[in-house]
């Protein structure tokens, strides 16, 4: 243990270098947050262990962090890394309450975050068109993690970190489960799409057991250079496909957006919204509905990816 941490930042240190869910970027950042969290804590309350954390310490922390003129989102930050590391704790007394229940009993305001306004997402003809282009010029690879992103609302680096074993058990349920490469550790299931299950089929039998579907790990292929080498091969190819429609689609601002890969869960939103309003369902029902399959937590942040609200 290091000298001179008090005993609460020694948990926290232990918790963070055992934790495995979110990706390294992620758990990197939210134990900076951390860090400074449980040195405030122990600042003004004295605490020396996490297994005390209760509501009363968020809310005396944000308005210490407000007065500091942090602006809501770093702090609604911090409030998902205490979340994340409290989790982690064993046997804790008491359980933290979410930003709502924060706001009602302490007499605390979380103003909403701005959204961005633009929309990113490609139309099916770019869609298409890229799909086209990178099997021309023989990158199946990020034909196939254009096909995840799109028709099952991926990120990138959730992908290109699919091992085998996963997709054995999606072509098994009909559901992909996102383990430890989700962004923020928010595991889902999401609904295998048809194209996804060919995917799936045809790249397992190239995969060994233990392997990833797009990483080589045998010789030391990192999640993180699997996924650069697929953005950099849409940034160097996108004004090839792009449309006049997809340009007045994401025009914003004075500009058009140019694609990217974050546009393929765009255009997945919009689309499985589409569907479930179809359905019958009401738009709060499809939103809560969609937001679980995308890894969100609050149905606001739809507000990023479509006019929905």
């Amino acid at each position: 243990m290091s000298k001179g941490k008090s005993s609460i930042e020694q948990q926290m240190d232990k918790i963070f270098r055992h934790a495995r869910m979110g990706s390294y970027g992620t758990r990197s950042r939210y134990k900076d947050s951390c860090t400074v969290f449980v040195r405030w804590l122990v600042e003004e309350f004295r605490t020396q262990n996490l297994r005390n954390l209760q509501d009363k310490h968020l809310a005396a922390y944000v308005k210490y962090r407000q007065s500091q003129g942090k602006s809501p989102k770093t702090i609604k930050n911090d409030l998902s890394a205490i979340r994340y590391m409290h989790d982690q704790v064993s046997r804790p007394r008491y359980e933290l309450s979410d930003n709502k229940t924060l706001q009602e009993q302490y007499n605390i305001t979380l103003e909403k975050t701005p959204e961005v306004t633009s929309n990113r997402a490609w139309t099916n003809e770019e869609y298409y068109k890229m799909l086209d282009l990178a099997r021309r010029k023989g990158r199946h690879d990020v034909a196939d993690v254009i096909v995840l992103c799109r028709t099952m609302g991926l990120r990138i680096t959730e992908s290109v970190a699919i091992s085998r074993a996963q997709a054995e058990k999606a072509l098994r349920t009909g559901f992909h489960y996102v383990q430890n490469e989700a962004k923020g550790g928010r595991w889902r299931y999401v609904p295998l799409s048809p194209e996804a299950k060919e995917v799936f089929e045809r790249r397992m039998e190239k995969t060994p057991r233990g392997g990833r579907l797009f990483i080589d790990i045998e010789n030391g292929e990192k999640t993180h250079e699997v996924a650069n080498k697929v953005a950099e091969f849409i940034r160097q190819h996108r004004d090839e496909i792009e449309t006049e429609e997809g340009r007045k689609l994401r025009y914003w601002n004075g500009k058009s957006e140019k694609l990217t890969m974050h546009g393929l869960r765009y255009a997945y939103v919009q689309e499985r919204l589409k569907q479930e309003e179809k359905k019958g369902k009401s738009k709060k029902e499809a939103a809560q509905k969609i937001t679980r399959e995308v890894g969100h937590n609050r149905t606001e942040v739809l507000n990023v990816y479509s006019d929905f609200y």
